[in-house]
């Protein structure tokens, strides 16, 4: 996005917006990362210590932009598992040994990065990742049960082992501990969960931390139940490697590469997943570079391991709420560490009262945001498929180990696309298919999911830019890979048609997303690209980014129609307009500020044509924003672009109900409303530069917002979006309000034209 704030010096320009972030991440960020370490099974300090030296490095290195990061709750049971299997079952035993798998690992991805390996995170499927973090997450919250009710029980080997133990910390649970847990936890979710917008800005992770410091001093707990400081900072907080007993234990090498394999990939995988969704609700919409950060993450984690500190990397709760706070660049992490450094040196004391329960609560919650209900049913809307592999790939991570269940996630999707391929077994019973024949299509089946989808590459000419038209076969996880490096290889400005040939039989979950991104990054970028051949496929479900297949034995039924379609139908009827019922992913045509926020952004029931010579599009548009990243948000919105000829325009304004999005319209100057005193209270105006007011709220449109108060505008090279934030899916009063709010614009537009025209 042009002019978007840019990270190194230039970004110093920024530092109020920077610095206020950094300290909002800082106060959530140090009961985290204490829990985080706490999990692990490592000290508590080696968490601050992680996070400290992750903002002191990363906003150097790049890679991102609003990205915090540090040491992360996803990565805990990788490393609590790594030091009870290098400490023989000692934790403190193993965390030297851990440290230099850290350090190992940390050397591997600097690597990696140089040979551009950030690109192959694409070869994962989407839904093994998303299970990975689900299981993480259901791993934390028993990993946690027994400190949240006050039992002290050494660290089990196994996710079997720590279930098998609940009955047996419930019968030993301490009441006064279980108190201050529950209590925490009952927070964590009422701050975070609480509509209320003053208590929403309450670190809840902050305020639990507190609450239990005071109620451990109320129930004056035994030390045995706080969080463990080291007295002397300097002294007595840094663990170093034991790379000397490393190499001189063969023993211990086979143990130290899985552990290195393990947390490299998860390192990697959850790393480039994290910015990737961070990228989607950056505000400005800048993209991250996947090998720089993981060349960041690399050098972070050498240093950190050298130091005794944790794995490093971006995360995803401290991103978002660097987003919220206002955050625009790097210099966010780097004051976040700062913060941390002052927190360390003059709050030891307070930071060893805070009662383990407390932490326990905290993390709990962390794990429900990973493996939440809303998780599974997301998962279900995209298809049954992909509810199998979800759950394939959870139980094998809880029944093993998360190397080996994302292995078996791995190997569950390439067997479910071989199941959709190939014939039926009946085929074969009834002599229609030779179990030789069978076994060649298996193989094609099999190595065609690792074979590039490029069929034909063909350069059109007579353009003004040069224009690429690709011919793709079957679009799967597994070769992406190679069209990714070929669409990477053309010329930046080149426009890009992909299409979808007779011989491309499936397009699964991952391939489909990767081509709705890559068609956003076009149209961020202002680059021509066209999707052909989609119409052939029969969609799973009605999610925009669902699995496909070409098929002609694949019969496809009309569902029945909602309430809310029939509704939207006959209302498109009325104003004769056409009408689309199926779910598709917007696409920001026109960098409307409102619809470069959040994730997963998508419309249904959509009218377009022509309204009274105006081009009108009206449709249920929903989206996912801070802080719950699973709920989707609903509103009616209308688009619209009315006749102008050459000479006319409409300036570019923003027309907002209170403050609502203001920290996001940073392009924007705010203009005052003095020349329309009854529109003061209830709006804001926002403008290219500081200006007359009376010059783009023409009389009509005050008359209309007086009318029907709490109304967004925006208008963007003579297209207006419009909508109310106060409600959710506009009913057919408040869709006639939008379409008298076209005939407002058409009859200015009008107006502005006859005056351009009488001039000339």
């Amino acid at each position: 996005m042009q002019g978007a704030p840019q990270n190194g010096i230039k970004g110093l320009k920024h530092w109020r917006f920077d610095l206020l972030a950094g300290m909002q991440v800082a106060l959530v960020s140090l009961p985290l990362s204490l829990g985080i370490a706490i999990a692990s099974g490592a000290p508590p300090v080696t968490g601050l210590i992680s996070a400290i030296i992750a903002g002191l490095i990363f906003p150097f290195l790049g890679g991102a932009y609003v990205t915090i990061s540090g040491p992360a709750a996803g990565l805990a049971p990788a490393l609590l598992a790594g030091m009870l299997l290098l400490g023989g079952g000692d934790l403190a035993a193993g965390y030297p040994l851990l440290l230099v798998a850290i350090c190992l690992t940390g050397l591997i991805q600097i690597v990696l990065a140089f040979c551009n390996a950030g690109r192959f995170a694409i070869f994962l499927p989407v839904t093994v990742v998303e299970g990975m973090l689900a299981a993480i997450g259901l791993i934390i919250i028993i990993k946690q049960i027994p400190p949240l009710m006050g039992v002290i029980l050494p660290a089990a080997s196994s996710m079997l082992a720590s279930m098998a133990k609940i009955p047996e910390v419930v019968l030993q649970m301490q009441w006064q501990i279980f108190v201050i847990g529950a209590l925490s936890l009952f927070f964590m979710f009422y701050l975070n969960l609480t509509r209320n917008k003053w208590l929403r800005k309450l670190p809840a992770a902050l305020f639990v931390a507190i609450l239990g410091i005071v109620l451990g001093y109320v129930f004056k707990l035994d030390t045995a139940y706080l969080i463990t400081m080291p007295e002397n900072i300097l002294e007595g907080s840094i663990t170093w490697p034991a790379f000397g007993e490393v190499l001189n234990r063969p023993d211990l090498w086979w143990g130290v590469l899985v552990v290195v394999i393990t947390l490299t990939l998860i390192d990697g995988v959850e790393s480039l997943a994290t910015i990737k969704a961070v990228d989607k609700i950056d505000p400005f919409q800048r993209k991250s570079d996947p090998n720089i950060t993981l060349r960041a993450m690399g050098v972070s984690n050498t240093v950190s391991s050298i130091f005794g500190g944790l794995t490093i990397i971006p995360g995803g709760i401290k991103s978002r709420t660097n987003i919220d706070a206002g955050g625009r660049t790097l210099w966010a992490n780097f004051y976040n560490a700062v913060f941390l450094l002052i927190f360390l040196f003059l709050a030891t004391d307070v930071i060893a009262r805070v009662p383990l329960a407390s932490i326990a609560a905290i993390l709990i919650y962390v794990g429900w945001k990973l493996c939440e209900f809303k998780v599974f049913t997301k998962t279900y809307a995209i298809g049954r498929d992909q509810l199998v592999i979800f759950f394939i790939t959870i139980i094998s991570i809880l029944g093993s180990d998360l190397l080996t269940g994302i292995l078996i996630g791995i190997a569950a999707e390439v067997l479910m696309l071989l199941y959709l391929l190939m014939p039926s077994f009946r085929f074969i019973l009834t002599g229609r298919l030779t179990v030789k024949h069978s076994l060649v299509l298996l193989w094609q089946n099999l190595s065609g999911m690792f074979r590039t989808p490029v069929i034909n590459i063909k350069e059109i000419e007579g353009g003004e830019h040069p224009h690429y038209e690709l011919s793709l076969s079957s679009i799967v996880c597994f070769n992406l890979l190679p069209l990714d490096k070929m669409l990477n290889q053309l010329p930046a400005n080149a426009a890009i048609t992909l299409i979808v040939t007779e011989s491309g039989r499936i397009m699964d979950h991952t391939g489909v997303e990767y081509l709705h991104q890559f068609e956003e990054e076009c149209v961020r970028d202002g680059r021509a690209f066209e999707l052909k051949g989609m119409d052939n496929f029969f969609q799973f479900t009605n999610h925009s980014l669902s699995a496909r297949m070409q098929d002609a034995s694949l019969i496809k039924e009309e569902a029945k129609r909602s309430a809310r379609e029939l509704e939207m139908a006959a209302l498109a009827e009325h104003y004769d307009l056409n009408f689309l019922s199926a779910t598709t992913s917007i696409l920001n045509n026109h960098d409307f500020v409102y619809l470069r926020r959040g994730a997963d952004k998508e419309s249904v029931h959509l009218m377009s044509g022509e309204y009274r010579g105006c081009d009108v599009q009206l449709f249920d548009y929903s989206h996912t924003a801070a802080p719950d990243y699973y709920a989707k948000h609903w509103h009616t919105l209308m688009v619209m672009k009315c006749p102008l000829n050459d000479g006319a325009r409409l300036p570019d304004f923003v027309v907002t109900p209170g403050h609502y999005l203001q920290r996001y319209l940073v392009e924007f100057e705010e203009i005052d409303l003095a020349e329309k005193p009854q529109l003061v209270k209830p709006y804001r105006l926002y403008g290219r530069t500081k200006g007359d007011s009376a010059g783009i709220i023409f009389p009509e449109l005050s008359e209309f917002l007086l009318k029907y108060p709490d109304y967004y505008l925006e208008v963007r090279n003579g297209v207006v979006l419009a909508f109310r934030p106060s409600l959710e899916l506009g009913s057919e009063q408040d869709i006639a309000q939008l379409f008298q709010l076209a005939d407002v614009f058409n009859a200015h537009c009008a107006s502005v034209c006859d005056a351009n025209a009488s001039s000339d």
